[in-house]
């Protein structure tokens, strides 16, 4: 297949030890980011194509459209396509996959949404906020439904038994996100604080597999990498906890993530840094501030408020928990790239942009 030149002007330089570098991983996501959106684009309503119809259904398509118009990085689904080259596999038989892979993150970011009453994603107004929340429930039910419909296309070109073989991995991933997420949501509206093993049984769950682990398995069942399946779960376990924890990092001390500044301490999350923080409280026997910052993830959401979140970003950097944090995201890297050597049915080239995609995954917004 023949890749297409990107239309968009997505960065491709990151920026790793303070120098900028090329990213061989952000190039392999913009030579084919087209060719998956096109795929999504022949199942997903075209925004510019939608015309007013009776009973005002139109209105209800272009909320399907509004999360894959906008679109993310394409991690997930180049992650897919990614693992699909390998064994000489030519690169359009994952496309379909990797499209279902994408449009499983737009209808799992609209329930977040809801779920987490978010105000932006992707640097816009939530679904929620636009249409409000029983009307983008809805529409994430509806592109869940098209997403297996995607999936199961597959059939036309990879038989039923490997079709099949792509739904039973895709199915299983996304329910160990669903126990991920319940997870998170419970502990935040139990007012539970938990400790770093807990903090990681959710992160294994909702972000290992569903962002690292799941694509490249579904990719390797497209190639039949099969001898790939277990080193992936290897790989993809100390990548996932990087790029998470990363994530959780970002969303505290950076503006460029499309979504408010420090929206997982507005929302209660439970993250790695508010762990370490309250061990190191704990340690200088700071009682009074303890206190504070337990009472503060107790409330409910609409008590928390812009001074708090401003108060809590100081304590991060006070007591060292930000660059402590960020180290700990280093470690995973660095043994994710450790597990790249064991990866059978790759060349180098493809294990370079595997490097690669550690360093982005680690280095994005930072």
């Amino acid at each position: 297949m023949k890749r297409m030149k990107r239309k968009e002007n997505v960065a491709k330089y990151i920026t790793v030890d303070g120098i900028e570098k090329e990213s061989l991983f952000l190039d392999f996501l913009q030579e084919n980011r087209i060719a998956i959106r096109d795929e999504i684009f022949q199942h997903v309503p075209d925004k510019s194509k939608i015309m007013p119809e009776e009973y005002g259904l139109h209105h209800h398509k272009k909320m399907l459209s509004e999360y894959p118009d906008r679109g993310g990085k394409y991690v997930r689904p180049g992650l897919v396509l990614l693992s699909t080259i390998a064994n000489k596999t030519d690169i359009s038989k994952g496309l379909k996959t990797a499209a279902a892979m994408e449009i499983s993150e737009d209808w799992i970011l609209i329930h977040d949404d809801f779920e987490d009453h978010s105000l932006e994603r992707r640097g816009k107004p939530s679904l929620p906020v636009l249409y409000g929340d029983e009307l983008s429930v809805n529409a994430g039910d509806h592109l869940h439904l098209i997403m297996w419909d995607v999936l199961m296309s597959n059939q036309e070109t990879l038989g039923i038994d490997k079709t099949m073989e792509l739904y039973r991995e895709l199915n299983s991933l996304l329910q160990k996100t669903c126990e991920g997420q319940f997870l998170e949501i419970g502990w935040t509206t139990g007012r539970k604080l938990i400790s770093e093993d807990e903090y990681f049984a959710m992160v294994d769950r909702k972000t290992c597999w569903y962002t690292i682990i799941g694509p490249l398995r579904l990719g390797a069942i497209v190639s039949d990498n099969q001898k790939a399946m277990n080193s992936l779960i290897e790989f993809g376990l100390p990548l996932g906890r990087a790029f998470q924890i990363h994530d959780d990092w970002l969303n505290v001390f950076s503006t460029d993530t499309g979504k408010e500044l420090g929206g997982d301490i507005v929302e209660g999350k439970r993250t790695l840094l508010l762990i370490k923080l309250l061990d190191e409280l704990r340690k200088a026997g700071d009682n009074e501030t303890l206190a504070w910052v337990k009472s503060v993830f107790s409330m409910d959401r609409n008590q928390r408020d812009f001074f708090m979140t401003k108060q809590m970003i100081e304590l991060y950097e006070e007591y060292g928990i930000k660059d402590m944090v960020r180290d700990i995201t280093l470690e995973y890297a660095s043994e994710a790239k450790k597990q790249i050597r064991n990866i059978p049915g790759f060349n180098d080239n493809q294990r370079l942009i595997f490097e690669d995609a550690v360093d982005f995954l680690v280095h994005r917004g930072h």
